[in-house]
């Protein structure tokens, strides 16, 4: 995927993110947007970096599903679209570790009830603004 398409992708969830801040409801009114933006962002923001970094093989699509697997499992899947090593990617650890964190009860959040308290969204907000830092960090890109 271009790298304009991710940045177009990222727009349209940093809209959702900003519309459920500012939202009197809070962010339970958004629970279903909220889980399916931040994980469709942090795949963005992700493949956007391995992009950046040239460890990525063109036209390659990281899924969201492969974010919670065990690490082991991860680098697995990873092998048929990346042209680095997992380990040569600076802050691979942390970046992994915060999309885990996101893509954790995604489905759950999309599918299930509604929730009550929106410590958990709240959380997975925090997480996905410090993966954003994190990117735009290590490319010199704001996005």
């Amino acid at each position: 995927m271009q790298e304009q398409k991710h940045i177009e992708a990222l727009k349209e969830v940093m809209e959702t993110l900003e519309q459920s801040l500012k939202d009197s409801r809070g962010l339970c009114a958004w629970q279903r947007r909220l889980a399916s933006m931040l994980s469709l962002g942090s795949q963005h923001l992700i493949e956007f970096y391995f992009h950046r970094m040239g460890a990525m093989k063109p036209g390659a699509q990281l899924k969201h599903e492969w974010l919670k697997m065990e690490e082991k499992n991860l680098k697995i899947r990873l092998n048929g679209i990346m042209t680095k090593s997992a380990s040569n990617i600076k802050d691979w650890n942390e970046i992994f570790a915060i999309a885990k964190v996101i893509e954790t009860d995604r489905n759950d959040l999309v599918y299930g009830s509604n929730m009550k308290d929106d410590a958990k969204l709240r959380s997975k907000v925090e997480h996905f603004l410090d993966l954003k830092k994190i990117v735009e960090k290590n490319t010199g890109d704001i996005l």
